[in-house]
């Protein structure tokens, strides 16, 4: 065992992390085990469980201990672990020698090492050698990020088993990617990421701290920063590229960001400058475009320009909506036309901005003054200054296409003695109602990340009442005004949401959702009949059976964004004088096919393999120089 080289810790739990055998009766819990626990994550050591067991029995041991919170991707059940822990492994993206497994049963330690030969092993007679080393260690994860951003992987993973295709679930997590040149203030995190990548460090150069503050000052390198968030919340600092003398001195990730494309993104975005690899890379980069999931129209507006993010200066057609339509824009050639504002995540408090793409924040957003600007702020978390940025008023654009879907689900409130209405959540768990705050705090019931105490919810139920959600009346009304307010030249197209439920999701979120839109739906369709400012993009048009949805009532295959992109693009083609094109059906044929294929294969080509990230991105190259 070398505690020098562990980043995560994975225990067993009968008669290693405690004494006794939980499903024979009582154990006795071992103090200086807890404290361990706690200790290396102090020290930034992840910890895990490979457990033989039933799941609900020892979890709720652990949470009486009061350390459940410090342990990421569980495992525990009563199959053979040595497989358990390679994928384990696997999904925290790590490799195996900066892995210790701890078992009292040495058949299980056995099976451990056959699987994952490079695993480091240990009894719980070794357990004080670990002891010792943190207690000597730098507690240098005071604030536990690194157990948070593992938190952040465990929450997607669960997510991502939910979709057929990556790639579908990749576009639909929002993923943003930041890159910042003013790198002297994250010396210490840039050192530790040059210092510790290994799957993802490209040239494997280290460098002392004092040689890494010189290369950042000197006037011959171009240096900056990476940083990565998406719906799940937000990665930090995860990449680092230098170049001098027009090639990369330095290009490395960290492997909590791998699998989302964030390295080819970065390598494309920089026009693909000479690399020198040196040893194995998880995955390779090649001289192909940018993953097409990545800041697709999106990203918040001070993104420097090289990164490539969409600004409002030359759109001509703005998108309101989730994030779950950046797929249908990434399938329009004249992208650079479109300025998007979905929904995204506040890196500070980690929550998802959700409420400037409802009506009842739309229709007051040219009104409000700075005093109520500044009432709002202070009395909902869920929202930041940024929405108050939104263009759909301040630019003039031919279109704006303006999403309904929120309108069936959010939760509306207004506050006691004022005209300010605010939304948030979902209408069904009203944050005024004593009776669902122990699940909107805790996750059980649907809160867009945010993090609500009893003390925030008790203070917003008494400045604010429950008025539960739109309506077809409310709706119209305030479209109305919206169009009034628009430019006159400037029309607006509604996307209506689908009309029959998804049977793949049955969470109590999505209860009803299909005829909350039917009925919204009618009154927009009445309403728009005579209005020629008025224009519909309506998803039963193209979306018609189970088989067009990914997992929810609003996330659909490639295949139908693709469909909804040309329906756009004929709209827009139909309204103004604007010529604009989809890109070739080809794109969606590939990733059918070869999806195809890996099942027909029986994962012989993995989907999140090298082999096929090189051949996709080659493909997409190709197909765009054949244009």
């Amino acid at each position: 065992m070398d505690p020098g080289n562990i980043k995560l810790v994975i225990w067993d739990l009968d008669n290693t992390f405690w004494s006794g055998t939980i499903s024979e009766g009582s154990v006795q819990s071992n103090p200086d085990h807890i404290k361990l626990v706690r200790s290396l994550t102090d020290c930034g050591i992840i910890n895990s469980i490979c457990s033989k067991n039933t799941f609900e029995i020892a979890a709720d041991k652990l949470k009486e201990l009061e350390v459940y919170d410090y342990f990421v991707f569980p495992s525990i059940d009563w199959t053979s672990k040595g497989q358990r822990i390679r994928n384990l492994i696997q999904d925290m993206s790590l490799r195996a020698e900066n892995v210790l497994f701890i078992d009292d049963e040495i058949t299980n330690v056995e099976e451990a090492k056959h699987y994952s030969p490079q695993i480091m092993v240990a009894s719980p007679g070794d357990i004080h050698e670990l002891i010792e080393f943190a207690a000597v260690s730098e507690k240098k994860d005071l604030q536990h990020k690194r157990l948070t951003q593992y938190k952040l992987l465990e929450k997607k993973g669960a997510e991502q088993k939910k979709y057929d295709k990556n790639d579908d679930f990749l576009y639909a997590s929002n993923i943003k990617v930041d890159i910042v040149e003013d790198c002297i203030s994250e010396l210490e995190r840039i050192h530790e990421l040059i210092s510790r990548s290994n799957q993802l460090n490209y040239t494997k150069k280290r460098v002392s701290k004092d040689e890494l503050k010189q290369l950042l000052g000197s006037k011959d390198a171009r240096c900056s920063y990476v940083s990565v968030n998406d719906k799940f919340g937000n990665y930090g600092i995860v990449g680092f590229y230098a170049i001098l003398k027009g090639e990369l001195e330095h290009f490395t990730f960290s492997c909590r960001v791998m699998g989302l494309g964030v390295e080819q993104y970065v390598y494309s975005k920089l026009n693909c400058p000479p690399l020198t690899v040196v040893g194995d890379v998880a995955v390779n980069v090649i001289s192909a475009a940018a993953p097409l999931w990545i800041n697709t129209g999106n990203a918040p507006e001070n993104i420097a320009a090289e990164t490539g993010n969409l600004t409002a200066g030359n759109a001509k057609f703005l998108f309101k909506s989730a994030c779950d339509f950046s797929q249908t824009i990434a399938y329009i050639k004249n992208g650079n036309w479109f300025h998007c504002e979905f929904d995204y995540v506040n890196t500070a408090r980690e929550n998802v901005i959700e409420g400037h793409n409802h009506s009842v924040f739309i229709v007051g957003l040219k009104d409000f003054s700075a005093a109520v600007r500044k009432e709002m702020l202070d009395d909902c978390v869920f929202y930041d200054s940024e929405i108050f940025a939104g263009s759909i008023f301040s630019r003039k654009y031919d279109i704006v296409f303006l999403s309904t879907l929120p309108e069936s689900y959010a939760g509306i409130y207004k506050k006691k003695n004022s005209d300010i209405k605010v939304s948030v959540g979902s209408y069904l768990f009203p944050l005024t109602d004593k009776r669902y705050w122990a699940g909107l705090i805790g996750g059980k019931y649907y809160s867009a990340s945010n993090k609500f105490t009893v003390e925030y919810l008790k203070e917003f139920t008494e400045k604010y009442e429950f008025q539960g959600k739109t309506t077809p009346e409310d709706y119209c009304r305030r479209i109305g005004k919206i169009l009034n307010d628009l430019d006159q030249n400037t029309k607006l197209c509604l996307i209506l949401g689908v009309e029959f439920p998804c049977e793949k999701n049955t969470d109590p979120f999505y209860k009803d959702r299909h005829i909350s839109h039917a009925q919204l739906n009618k009154a927009i369709r009445e309403m728009a009949h005579n209005n020629p400012r008025l224009l519909l993009l309506d998803l039963n048009h193209t979306v018609k059976s189970q088989n067009d949805f990914t997992y929810n009532l609003n996330e659909f295959t490639s295949r139908v964004n693709y469909d909804l992109s040309k329906k756009v693009i004929s709209i827009i083609n139909e309204s103004v004088d604007t010529k604009i094109e989809s890109y070739s059906s080809l794109f969606v044929f590939f990733d059918e096919v070869l999806n195809a294929a890996r099942k027909f294969a029986k994962n012989l080509i993995p989907r999140d393999s090298a082999i096929y990230d090189n051949f996709k991105l080659a493909y997409y190259k190709l197909s765009r120089k054949s244009k």
